[in-house]
């Protein structure tokens, strides 16, 4: 049995039926926060690399999906993983797959042409992990520049920002508020997760991604600004008036 399973929120994966369940198997759920597929990501693009390699195979017939389904599944697991730089397959098997036309199981061919053209499929494919890596660095780079690191404590006051999904259908507008609050911050769940004391008539989760949660500035701090700021003005105003 597995220690650990990470889901989304659904209905499904919040049943009582289903937290018992895994509760007597001494299986720990972790549940992700509301509207954050970021959470499970690694899934997500297993899933979508999966699902471009079922639209290269099956090209006018999609429903004979399920038919080439082991050939994806295989062909996903020999291609080299970025973060080990080992295919699945070596990993659990601790060898290459043999592939139908695989250059590996002909390392004394004698043809010349062929040499040449393992020589160059080689070099294609390095280079090709070299541009990989050069764009991934590129947008690690790009995405820290836009990130924001923030911790709230319980009690603190913040904005919450309610993107599509929470509202309810046929509600969301673009002119709409994406900002609602101030609310108070009951308990945090990790570094990227932080529960809100939020009313009930929003009818949706009470558990935000850090990302949609911003800090709340009292407005009599800036009141207090403006009011300075206008006392200075009116007395700068009367000082040149006197002396004209």
């Amino acid at each position: 049995m597995p220690r650990s399973l990470t889901s989304d929120r659904d209905v499904k994966f919040l049943s009582h039926f289903w937290r018992e369940l895994w509760k007597r198997f001494k299986t720990r759920l972790q549940l992700s926060s509301s509207y954050h597929p970021q959470t499970d990501g690694q899934t997500k693009v297993v899933n979508r690399t999966l699902g471009n390699l079922l639209r290269c195979l099956v090209q006018e017939q999609p429903k004979s999906w399920d038919d080439v389904l082991g050939q994806a599944e295989f062909a996903f697991n020999s291609m080299p993983n970025r973060s080990t730089g080992k295919c699945p397959f070596s990993i659990v098997y601790t060898k290459m797959p043999n592939h139908v036309l695989d250059v590996a199981v002909i390392p004394n061919c004698k043809s010349k042409a062929a040499s040449t053209w393992v020589d160059q499929f080689s070099d294609m494919l390095e280079k090709v992990r070299l541009k990989l890596q050069e764009s991934n660095e590129k947008y690690k780079q790009d995405a820290d520049q836009h990130r924001r690191k923030k911790v709230f404590q319980p009690g603190d006051v913040v904005w919450v920002r309610m993107q599509k999904e929470r509202m309810p259908a046929g509600t969301c507008n673009k002119l709409n508020r994406k900002k609602f609050g101030p609310f108070s911050v009951k308990h945090q769940i990790n570094d990227n997760a932080y529960v809100i004391d939020l009313p009930a008539e929003f009818n949706t989760s009470n558990t935000f991604n850090i990302v949609d949660l911003y800090p709340y500035f009292p407005p009599d701090e800036v009141h207090d600004v403006g009011d300075q700021l206008g006392k200075d003005t009116f007395a700068e105003g009367a000082y040149d008036a006197e002396h004209l």
